[in-house]
């Protein structure tokens, strides 16, 4: 009885492979994404490329799976933001949904002294398990090494890929085609330095870029300089120095970059001015007005000043046009309030500090109209500071 059993079930594994050919031979769809290069160097980007080809030919050529077209990975991007981090983290069913690959192979590599540390991630899709292989080599051997171990957990048969003795080196492939980098700069024949080197002048045109060519690879440092009065001010603690920024050219690319350059008064101006307003003063049918206006800064230790001016006011009247009205002022926990009189020939004018706020206000009565103009100063900024701290 056994002896049949086991004669039936082979006859029907047999009758399965006749009838259903496409299932016995299917091999799982697997989609090869871009390598992320952790080396943090540009000059390395070429190495992705390079690897991701040589892992397509080696899965190609094994014969053990089926790679999609590239047009098949970009609607699998488009469905799902993918990742080495993001696969790493996923979820159990976290790529539920995504049915043009069965399996998805993310990798990263960076550069240890004379070798590359190169990691795939082979993930399942449909259970979100991932396989991990990673090694460190200076040959196409490498790629090789690591596509032989996938195909082997994917098909359970180890192909032969590598070529000893025959591999070439990786590194030996670098691209290294200079790139170049477009200046934009609102100074007129300002200094232009690269990697503390001059390079030229600035045109002073918003709209036409100081080129510099024929740039290695790699981070560079371009500063521009128009003596004491140009630069960048860094904040809270208003402090001045020429603008400089660190360039990543890439290999045979053109980088965009914008000098914010500026004279430090205009700056120190906008930063001194903490409140400015002149409200439109419009009484109501009982002859008042209010208004309550905020106003916060940081402070040059990065503190938060926080303040507000309450302010009302009565409408003029007689032949004098007298009219009264009271501000109070808060500031740091600290309150002050003045009273306000104001007439056609006189106008209310204080002013009066409260720690580091500087508060100023005016009323005036003119042709039947009352104008009333508010600011608050920080006491901490003024123009011309810039050369104090030279």
């Amino acid at each position: 009885m056994k002896v049949f059993t086991t004669l039936r079930a082979t006859a029907l594994a047999l009758a399965c492979l006749v009838l259903f050919p496409s299932f016995a031979f299917a091999v799982p769809r697997v989609a090869v994404l871009e390598l992320e290069n952790r080396s943090g160097d540009p000059r390395y980007d070429y190495l992705g490329g390079i690897v991701q080809g040589l892992l397509l030919y080696d899965l190609s050529s094994s014969g053990a799976v089926e790679l999609l077209d590239r047009s098949s990975i970009a609607a699998l991007l488009a469905e799902r933001e993918l990742s080495l981090s993001s696969i790493a983290a996923a979820q159990a069913r976290a790529f539920e949904g995504i049915s043009t690959a069965d399996y998805i192979v993310a990798g990263e590599y960076v550069l240890l002294g004379t070798e590359l540390r190169l990691t795939f991630k082979l993930v399942d899709v449909a259970t979100s398990r991932v396989a991990t292989f990673s090694d460190a080599g200076s040959t196409e051997n490498l790629v090789h090494s690591l596509a032989e171990a996938m195909v082997e957990r994917l098909s359970g048969k180890r192909p032969a890929l590598r070529e000893e003795g025959r591999s070439r080196s990786l590194l030996s492939l670098r691209d290294e085609t200079p790139g170049s980098i477009s200046l934009f700069s609102p100074l007129i024949d300002a200094q232009v330095f690269l990697d503390g080197e001059f390079v030229g002048y600035t045109i002073g045109d918003r709209r036409v870029p100081f080129v510099i060519e024929g740039i290695d690879p790699g981070d560079h440092v371009l500063s521009t300089d128009l003596g004491a009065d140009f630069g960048v001010i860094s904040l809270p603690a208003v402090t001045f120095a020429p603008w400089s920024e660190t360039v990543r050219v890439v290999s045979g690319k053109r980088v965009i970059v914008t000098d914010r350059s500026a004279h430090f008064n205009d700056g120190l101006y906008r930063l001194r001015s903490v409140l400015r307003e002149s409200p439109k003063v419009s009484f109501d049918s009982t002859g008042q007005y209010s208004t309550t206006l905020p106003f916060s800064f940081q402070d040059r230790t990065g503190t938060l000043r926080k303040g507000r001016v309450l302010l009302t006011l009565k409408a003029p009247a007689g032949e004098q046009g007298q009219g009264s009205g009271t501000a109070i002022c808060e500031f740091d926990g600290q309150t002050r309030v003045e009273q306000l009189v104001y007439t056609l020939e006189t106008d209310a004018d204080v002013e009066f500090a409260i720690g580091l706020a500087l508060f100023s206000i005016e009323v005036e009565n003119s042709y039947g109209r009352v104008d009333l103009d508010l600011s608050v100063e920080r006491t901490d900024v003024e123009q011309g500071m810039h050369r104090d701290e030279d």
